[in-house]
């Protein structure tokens, strides 16, 4: 007991103490130069001298260890000069490329060209050739900083750009000045990777099974598709995909056993139990080398050496020990890992199994054998709970299959698919024959358990997406903690359960009556704007769809609204049909329950109606009346745009699509309320659109654009912006703000303004 609290003394409170610096180094918001950072981990160092300011050293060592990757990844990103420039470069593919739709994505650093950052996230539509990892090609492409769109409950693209070290982002011009250089450049492991991709691909009936094979044998996941990642994170099976604990401890324990029986096997062998350890452990470091050197993998062969080296001298294992010094290992050598939800997920779980094993005794009795199915059973629900917290906040998402699909899956995957995929591996050199045989059946698993997860996967409510919690409504995260914590028998345990289905019925706040949040969405160049009353939804336009698949509705609007817990569109409005106004319809209406669908333009296999001035309805005390077209107008394009007022009381907002000056006179001419508190700005801020007259008779004290950031139309324009401005209007765009909410209430106007930008950045993201 005393050993184990001299481990957890010196050992587990230096490294949460680190880690609580690296947290707070996540959470800054002001940029700290890399001298600042440099003159703090010093500082931090010579504080570790005196006792007393050990603690507070610790917290602020991780603080400036993390700044100071961070900050070198933001002085390594694309010099602002040659942002948006088109640049005939040489560049060599340095990860596997994924082929989405009619689009490659692949990541490339410069071969001899001072003018590109050291890493770079390109796409390319329609290659003729698809580029292969390792290949040198000279490409024309056009590159910009990395930037993502800031929307509540919506993925932060711009973070991940910074958490996987992309200093910046952009595509592939196409035409013939793009070629191939040279094809042999990829490294000996890369190659390795490749052929093992490739012989699963050979061995398996199926592309699904071919992927996961390439994943959970070289951490190749490029072949995963989007619907399978989908399938595995509603049955709560992504870990399986991760090379893992479970990987990494099979390779060690099977070279392990294979060098202990050669060494038995020797008369002259000497410490033969210590040598075998470690071969294992040099054996599990380069399986995980060879597999990317995932966190969970990093975190698997530090625990290796630690529990070798304390066997090697013969002294106790302290499992915690272990942990925290892998923690400490992986935050030091890598700080910005600790952003990954890898390093999170894969902590968590290690720790709460090592909890549960401390302090749960589970099987007893000789019939120790029997009780294997009931332990997977109380560990996946000890899991269940435990990673319930993590999970709702990251993800938020909580697999209410996870347990029933995981005790089959994790025995399935650990006895067969594992076992199987890692002899195929090792001897894919030397018997090709007996490795794809092996493959085969690894791959016949693979599609039985594809198979149970789309049979789970139908069973009602099997996704439980969870509205975005935030504020104290954060403490019911933590409720289901008490599965974990308290003993078996414990009353207050049981509180954990209603802790889950308070996480699944949650939603948040309605409006009250005479009032409507509305959220101009930051979708690039486009618009979609949200109206919530107290008792239904408006979605105004869909943002825009691209050629080469996906729209703005998928990564975006779908992703905003299952935050919001909104389930049906009351009302869809299409402006017009402008692509970056109306190329999310088809995505809204599949995925969604809509009610009633106006547009200004017909839209192919859209069934609704036009909007038309004078129409309208009331919901939750608020007013909705549309301002134009006229009731028999036969206008097209740009002048066709639904101009819709919402109004409590004598406040409101106006939505105004892409009308321009014509359709600005005629709605002054007409004589209609224009008067309100927010307008969206027409056009994008074009100076087609927003006329001295219509300005003024609209006396916002918001003018929200819609713009995309550095778009090729340079919108808003100055003389646009001034108009609002001189007209006593704050002017926010979203491609600086983020998404923009008001609440306008009938009893007191604009009672809540919130930039998303604002709300949610940190250090790395671009200031404006």
């Amino acid at each position: 007991m005393e050993q184990s609290y001299e481990a957890l003394q010196l050992m587990v409170k230096p490294c949460l103490l680190l880690l609580a610096g690296g947290l707070a180094a996540q959470h800054n918001m002001l940029p700290v130069s890399s001298d600042q950072s440099s003159l703090l981990l010093v500082a931090s160092i010579c504080m570790l001298a005196r006792r007393s300011l050990r603690s507070a050293a610790l917290i602020l060592f991780g603080f400036a260890l993390f700044m100071l990757a961070g900050e070198d990844i933001i002085a390594k990103r694309l010099h602002p000069t040659y942002a948006g420039d088109s640049m005939l470069s040489k560049v060599r593919i340095v990860d596997f490329p994924r082929s989405t739709g009619g689009s490659v994505v692949m990541t490339v650093e410069p071969v001899g060209d001072q003018r590109l950052p050291p890493r770079s996230r390109v796409s390319w539509f329609e290659p003729l050739v698809v580029p292969a990892i390792g290949e040198v090609w000279e490409l024309e492409l056009r590159l910009r900083r990395p930037r993502g769109n800031f929307n509540p409950g919506v993925f932060d693209y711009e973070s991940w750009l910074f958490r996987e070290k992309h200093h910046a982002t952009g595509y592939v011009v196409g035409g013939k000045r793009n070629r191939l250089l040279w094809g042999g450049a990829a490294s000996g492991v890369d190659k390795w990777r490749e052929q093992f991709a490739a012989q699963a691909q050979a061995a398996s009936e199926s592309e699904g099974a071919a992927a996961v094979l390439a994943a959970i044998g070289v951490g190749v996941r490029h072949l995963v598709s989007r619907e399978q990642w989908d399938r595995f994170a509603v049955s709560g099976t992504s870990h399986l995909m991760a090379i893992s604990g479970l990987h990494v401890g099979l390779a060690a324990l099977t070279a392990f056993l294979v060098a202990f029986a050669i060494l038995g096997a020797w008369p002259l062998a000497s410490n033969t139990y210590v040598v075998a350890m470690i071969a294992g452990v040099v054996c599990a470091a380069l399986y995980a080398l060879i597999s990317g050197f995932g966190v969970p993998a990093r975190r698997a062969v530090v625990m290796l050496l630690v529990a070798a080296l304390a066997v090697a001298r013969r002294r106790q294992v302290d499992a915690g020990a272990a942990v925290a010094v892998a923690a400490v290992i992986v935050f030091v050598t890598d700080p910005i890992t600790t952003l990954t939800p890898g390093f999170h997920l894969s902590f968590a779980a290690v720790v709460l199994l090592l909890w549960l094993a401390r302090h749960r005794v589970i099987s007893t009795g000789r019939w120790k054998v029997l009780n294997k199915p009931r332990q997977l059973v109380i560990m996946q629900v000890f899991l269940l709970f435990g990673l319930a917290p993590l999970t709702a906040i990251i993800f938020q998402r909580l697999s209410v299959m996870a347990t029933p699909v995981n005790l089959v899956a994790v025995p399935l995957f650990s006895l067969v698919t594992v076992p199987l995929t890692l002899g195929g591996l090792v001897v894919s050199d030397l018997y090709e024959p007996a490795a794809l045989y092996l493959l085969r059946l690894a791959a016949h698993s693979i599609d039985f358990l594809e198979s149970y997860i789309a049979l789970m996967a139908d069973i009602p409510f099997a996704d439980a997406t969870l509205a975005q919690i935030h504020g104290y409504a954060l403490l019911i995260v933590l409720v289901p903690l008490a599965w974990v914590l308290l003993p078996p028998g414990w009353p207050g345990r049981r509180v954990a359960v209603l802790g889950l289905a308070a996480l699944l019925t949650w939603r948040p706040a309605m409006p009250p009556a005479g009032c409507f949040d509305a959220w101009t969405l930051d979708v690039g160049q486009g618009l979609s704007v949200a109206v919530q009353t107290r008792d239904s939804t408006l979605l105004y336009d869909t943002g825009m769809a691209w050629r080469s698949g996906g729209s703005v509705a998928e990564q975006v609007i779908l992703p905003f609204l299952r935050s919001r817990s909104i389930k049906h569109i009351d009302w869809l409005v299409i402006s017009h049909a402008d692509l970056d106004h109306s190329g999310g319809t088809a995505a809204i209406s599949d995925k969604l329950g809509v009610g009633n669908v106006l547009y200004g333009e017909q839209l192919p296999g859209i069934s609704g109606r036009r909007c038309r001035s004078g129409q309208g309805w009331q919901s939750g005390g608020v007013n909705f009346t549309f301002l134009h077209p006229a009731l028999h107008s036969n206008v097209e394009g740009n002048a066709s745009s639904c101009v819709l007022r919402v109004t409590a009381g004598s406040y409101g907002l106006l939505l105004t699509g892409d009308i321009e000056a014509a359709s600005e006179r005629a709605l002054i001419q007409s004589q209609v309320p224009l008067a309100a508190d927010v307008v969206i700005v027409p056009h994008h801020g074009s100076t087609t659109s927003s006329t001295v007259p219509f300005v003024n008779s609209v006396q916002a004290d918001y003018a929200i654009v819609s713009a995309g950031h550095a778009n090729r139309w340079g919108f808003p324009k100055s003389a646009v912006v001034a108009r609002w401005s001189t007209a006593g209007a704050e002017v926010l765009n979203t491609a600086s703000s983020g998404a923009v909410r008001f609440r306008v209430c009938a009893s007191g106007g604009v009672v809540e303004m919130e930039k998303e930008r604002s709300l949610r950045r940190r250090f790395w993201h671009a200031a404006t």
